[in-house]
């Protein structure tokens, strides 16, 4: 299932509608290699993961905190640009931790800046799950059409690196948010 059309590149120059900052330092791969098919096959939708190496998640963009969930493994996001949903679980089966290891400050509802901190985690502590892989993914809930998405590779910083660049269909998305019952 393919949404937007998409590439893998280690640099890009190109100016997106909507740049994705890493949320946590570490080494970007393909959204293909988390080990979780939920988000391996794009099951919930497209991105990218970071291997991190860090313990701390910070936001990637100016978003509102849409939901942070009360084990505080995970957390949505919506950006203040288009209303893109960014899906952001720390690890795989981290859930099973029942919140162990992870502490947050922000609330549902919070207006985020790129690079202020959402979630730590005991990074040593927290090991003892599948794996420490993270996953961003993207979700279109408010409409917006994504004409590209451009994925990122290498390593990246929390809050300085791109990691997603996307470009939105501007007609489509009018047209989307003029259909009544959308």
């Amino acid at each position: 299932m393919s949404w937007f059309k998409f590439k893998l590149t280690s640099e890009s120059d190109h100016v997106a509608d909507l740049t994705i900052l890493a949320p946590v330092s570490g080494v970007i791969l393909p959204i293909e290699d988390v080990p979780d098919v939920v988000f391996s096959e794009k099951i919930i939708g497209d991105g990218v993961a970071i291997q991190p190496s860090t313990g701390t998640i910070v936001a990637p963009c100016k978003c509102t905190v849409r939901e942070i969930f009360n084990t505080r493994h995970a957390v949505v996001l919506r950006t203040e640009s288009y209303g893109l949903e960014l899906f952001i679980h720390v690890g795989i089966d981290t859930v099973d931790l029942a919140g162990e290891g992870f502490s947050s400050t922000v609330a549902e509802g919070d207006l985020l800046s790129p690079g202020d901190p959402i979630i730590k985690f005991d990074l040593k502590g927290i090991q003892k799950t599948k794996t420490l892989i993270t996953p961003i993914v993207i979700s279109s809930q408010n409409n917006a059409v994504i004409k590209t998405i451009e994925k990122l590779s290498g390593n990246c910083e929390a809050g300085v690196t791109p990691i997603i660049k996307i470009d939105i269909d501007k007609e489509a998305t009018k047209k989307a948010q003029q259909t009544p019952g959308r």
